[in-house]
């Protein structure tokens, strides 16, 4: 049996929610597997477990403190009833409570590792980091950038694996219309609405770019705390019919989106002073498996996400997101020939019965 711990899990939506459903959903084929996840909304949760089939999922509510103690408690129960293969935790924090019981039981432990939580904010926050990772018997993290963060932490790590995010198949998802202002060229940022995912400075690029392509449609999915901002740049700028809000999406509404856009763009900016950074980024790869490439910034792992001029662009510095923009835009045999790279990279290496096997091979390691 696999318990996995997790803090992020769908029905909230974000990368690490989605690893963390894969990973769940790709071991249930040769394993039975538990997940003992926080509550996100009462009624999606409960609809989103009831069509779930192939794992067991329980749920924690409440305050932070009781919350996690309830799902200690739920582990320890399974634990002391069945024999547990490993337990793989999404970071850190979710095993600062288990992880004395865990090593006294002698159960096998892997924590992912994805960047914004192994950012040291101090002293204590340091301590609190190695003692928990040097306590696992692996850690997995989603980008060499992110290995590098983690052998600055600590040197005493027993085993750090790279295994990069997967994808799922789309072959069965039916595509799901939603409501576009249909433009040309289409410009697409699939991410949360925060700062560091650079939609501020995609918009002025908007601006600029219109005066050439009057048509250019830009949309932007996701949630998050700049909407307000977002909301008041496409006013400022007087981009509302070149810009789409579209909020959250299910895998339909993004299989939709994706046939209708040309590039990816997500200059991501380098926040670790707020301590947030791209570790990887999914959405890259997501839209790479449609065939469309991606605009990137050097910043964090993302130049494993995206990889310079075979499956999309890298930009230094953000002046130069126009003129790659533009440089897609008008080489339209160079913009494909990228988005199909990116495609069989994603179809051949990043597929998730290949990355599965990987996280199979660490498991019967500990065996």
């Amino acid at each position: 049996m696999i318990i996995i711990l997790t803090q992020c899990f769908p029905t909230r939506v974000g990368g690490i929610e989605t690893l963390m459903y894969d990973i769940a959903s790709n071991l249930s084929f040769k394993h039975d597997v538990k997940v003992l996840a926080d509550e996100h909304d009462t009624y999606k949760d409960l609809e989103f477990d009831k069509n779930n089939n192939n794992f067991s999922i329980f749920r924690f509510k409440g305050l932070k403190f009781f919350r996690k103690r309830k799902k200690f408690n739920q582990l320890k129960k399974i634990c002391n009833a069945n024999k547990i293969d490993v337990v793989i935790s999404d970071s850190w924090k979710s095993l600062e409570l288990p992880i004395n019981f865990l090593k006294e039981n002698k159960i096998p432990i892997i924590s992912l590792a994805h960047g914004n939580e192994i950012i040291v904010k101090n002293d204590n926050h340091l301590k609190r980091i190695k003692k928990i990772l040097e306590m696992t018997n692996a850690v997995v993290v989603n980008s060499t950038y992110t290995k590098n963060l983690l052998t600055k932490i600590s040197g005493n790590l027993k085993k750090i694996e790279v295994i990069y995010p997967g994808i799922q198949s789309n072959n069965n998802i039916t595509e799901q219309n939603i409501d576009l202002n249909y433009g040309n060229p289409t410009l697409l940022t699939l991410a949360r609405l925060e700062k560091r995912k650079g939609h501020l400075l995609i918009l002025k690029s908007i601006f600029n770019l219109k005066k050439i392509y009057p048509n250019i449609q830009y949309i932007i999915a996701g949630e998050g705390d700049q909407l307000e901002n977002i909301k008041n740049e496409i006013k400022n700028y007087n981009l509302d019919t070149n810009v789409k809000l579209v909020g959250t999406i299910n895998e339909s509404q993004k299989k939709f989106i994706f046939s209708k856009t040309d590039i990816m763009v997500m200059p991501t900016l380098d926040e670790t002073h707020v301590n947030s950074i791209e570790g990887f980024g999914i959405a890259y790869i997501e839209a790479a498996q449609y065939g469309i490439p991606a605009i990137a910034s050097n910043v964090g792992g993302t130049t494993e996400a995206v990889l310079h001029n075979k499956t999309g662009l890298i930009i230094n510095n953000i002046n130069e997101l126009d003129e790659s923009i533009k440089k897609l835009i008008e080489n339209k045999q160079y913009r494909t020939e990228l988005g199909q790279n990116a495609k069989i990279r994603v179809d051949n290496e990043l597929n998730w019965k290949k990355q599965i096997e990987r996280y199979n091979k660490l498991i019967n390691d500990f065996q």
